[in-house]
């Protein structure tokens, strides 16, 4: 199914799903169940918003299990794993555009300002979301700088969201789900690391044993 000439299908996908939950929340805010387009139309974005962001969560965390088990090195010898990769990246980035104007309009609806200036990390962050892709299909070799690079990044991404599930614990308001969301994405983000450092280490053996057979 993660094959590259499914991308085009795989995006409408995310759209379409994007678009049921936006329908979704506007069938769940109606005021009145007998007037249909009696709308509370100012929380009708706060859920899209909030369960886009929850679809964003859920690709990451796949990303995140993925180079944790294979290894991004190992993603990268084999090239249907390196597309799936590359894929999940850019099904993450068109999701991100979709919840980028659902949060824009949560913004609007409720007469607060989007300022960048105090938003700073989280426009740089997708300003990088959108970019990733673009480097990964451009760059089809890993190198050092690409591996720090996507590492880095996933690392960011991954402490945004927690970041976003911090924000919604509140005091009397324990938020479960989301302590668990932080969890999760917490121990992936340690299984990378595992596993980057499983790799360096091999690579390492691996120098040793080569400077060894040529002394």
């Amino acid at each position: 199914m993660l094959t590259k000439n499914k991308l085009p299908l795989l995006i409408a996908l995310i759209i379409c799903l994007e678009g049921l939950i936006y329908l979704w929340a506007f069938w769940t805010s109606t005021l009145d169940p007998g007037n249909f387009f009696a709308i509370e139309s100012e929380f009708i974005f706060d859920k899209c918003a909030r369960n886009s962001g929850r679809v964003a969560s859920a690709l990451d965390l796949i990303i995140l299990l993925m180079i944790g088990y294979f290894g991004l090195k190992q993603i990268y010898l084999d090239d249907k794993k390196k597309d799936k990769f590359r894929i999940l990246i850019s099904l993450f980035a068109v999701n991100h555009v979709v919840h980028f104007f659902f949060v824009f309009q949560t913004f609007k609806h409720h007469t607060m300002a989007l300022n960048i200036s105090d938003n700073k990390h989280g426009f740089i962050t997708f300003i990088c979301i959108q970019l990733i892709p673009i480097i990964l299909w451009t760059f089809k070799n890993l190198n050092k700088a690409l591996y720090i690079s996507i590492i880095l990044h996933l690392f960011n991404v991954s402490y945004f969201i927690m970041e976003t599930f911090y924000n919604k614990i509140k005091p009397g308001k324990p938020a479960y789900h989301n302590q668990f969301g932080i969890a999760v994405t917490t121990a992936a983000c340690i299984y990378i690391l595992y596993r980057v450092f499983r790799e360096y280490k091999l690579n390492s053996t691996v120098s040793g044993h080569r400077n060894n057979d040529t002394a």
